[in-house]
């Protein structure tokens, strides 16, 4: 039996196999040191179709249970909106009730992503009087995020409040949010336990000098990842120089991005590989020569921290937690947008690559974000709470 459960919000599924990819990571690493059990009840929202079933996972010492229900619409919207949520909750109590019922009731919760999650946690942790941890993933606290928290509805803003608050421990991959967190909702203390890296596959391996610099980027190509400024940026670069090339991995591709990138006359230049697994993005970036990226916000991304495992120098817009990880001796911070500013930290690092020793950047980085650093302040957390010794788990 796992003695401590997560309830997360988001978390992959067969609907979104990388939502949440960060939120599994940290479940395995944790798996590694102690039983996890992970619940998860699949948010499709009213207009997605799916079927009443549930998937489970087994690994070592990580389960996870992937619940996904079916909702057949009313036809009103904001009725079929409001009975969507009103099932989805009582579906997570549910199936977390039935689990405790086969398998005894755990000594702590823990929540990944507030929202909705969360409200069942809140929910359980009174009526079993147990405690429950959350974790915060999200940047929307940041006012320049589009769909930000002060545009959320009442229902969402309220609730959230409410989890925070009652929450025995609040952690966040930044201080730099943490730090936002902490003052939005009054609270004591938000702890920073970074993003993990899978360091048995990001690490520096030594290569031979590529004749032409080659720049990498990494993202879901979102327009909150700026990819068309990025574009622009290196498109100026071009009128400077040709001795780079840039590889973009993810997606998905739209059309605008390789119609920018033809109509710039950078067809030659700039490549994308379209998505590739989670094992073929570390070999790009051992490939690679250095990283860019230029989000118009963020909180802390798990692509900083592989990349920096990989060796690689990086140039970024100073966003969120990211300025937490960057500092001279492994990159440049831009501010966020500055198209002129980012050509030119893209010059500065290729004009100095030699001062940026790669398997410093990769031991330093490989130090701070490997599967057990990051284990053990969530395992410290629970022996504050559970009090129980380590064998216990």
């Amino acid at each position: 039996m796992s003695k401590v459960i997560w309830l997360a919000s988001w978390y992959p599924n067969e609907y979104e196999p990388v939502v949440g990819d960060f939120i599994q990571r940290h479940a395995k690493a944790v798996a590694e040191l102690m039983p996890i059990t992970v619940i998860h009840v699949v948010q499709l929202g009213k207009d997605t179709k799916a079927k009443d079933k549930v998937k489970v996972n087994e690994n070592g010492n990580l389960k996870e249970i992937i619940h996904y229900f079916s909702y057949k619409k009313m036809g009103i919207s904001w009725l079929d909106k409001l009975l969507y949520n009103s099932r989805y909750l009582r579906y997570y109590e549910k199936v977390l009730k039935q689990y405790v019922k086969q398998n005894g009731k755990p000594l702590l919760l823990h929540v990944h992503v507030p929202i909705k999650a969360g409200i069942v946690a809140r929910k359980i942790s009174k009526q079993w009087k147990i405690p429950y941890i959350v974790s915060e993933h999200s940047s929307l606290y940041l006012k320049e995020a589009k769909d930000n928290f002060y545009n959320r509805t009442l229902f969402f803003r309220y609730h959230t409040k409410k989890i925070f608050r009652d929450a025995a421990f609040v952690t966040n991959v930044s201080a730099t949010l943490g730090n936002v967190i902490k003052q939005m909702f009054g609270l004591k203390e938000v702890i920073t336990i970074p993003n993990v890296v899978n360091t048995k596959y990001f690490n520096y391996q030594p290569k031979e000098k590529n004749k032409i610099f080659r720049w990498l980027h990494v993202s879901t190509l979102f327009p909150l990842k700026n990819p068309e400024g990025i574009i622009h940026a290196f498109h100026r670069l071009s009128q400077k120089r040709n001795n780079w090339e840039l590889v973009i991995c993810g997606g998905p591709v739209h059309a605008y991005l390789t119609e920018l990138v033809s109509s710039l006359e950078l067809s030659n230049k700039i490549k994308f590989t379209g998505e590739i697994p989670y094992k073929k993005v570390a070999k790009q970036m051992q490939n690679a020569d250095a990283f860019v990226f230029f989000s118009k916000h963020e909180n802390f991304p798990c692509v900083i921290a592989e990349a920096l495992c990989c060796g690689l120098s990086l140039v970024s817009s100073n966003v969120g937690g990211i300025a937490e990880a960057i500092n001279k001796s492994n990159g440049l911070l831009v501010q966020s947008e500055d198209i002129d500013a980012l050509k030119k930290a893209l010059t500065e690092l290729m004009d100095n690559r030699t001062k940026y020793q790669a398997q410093y950047i990769s031991d330093t980085a490989i130090e701070k974000y490997n599967f057990s650093a990051i284990a053990k302040q969530f395992i410290a957390l629970y022996h504050q709470l559970i009090k129980t010794n380590e064998t216990d788990f």
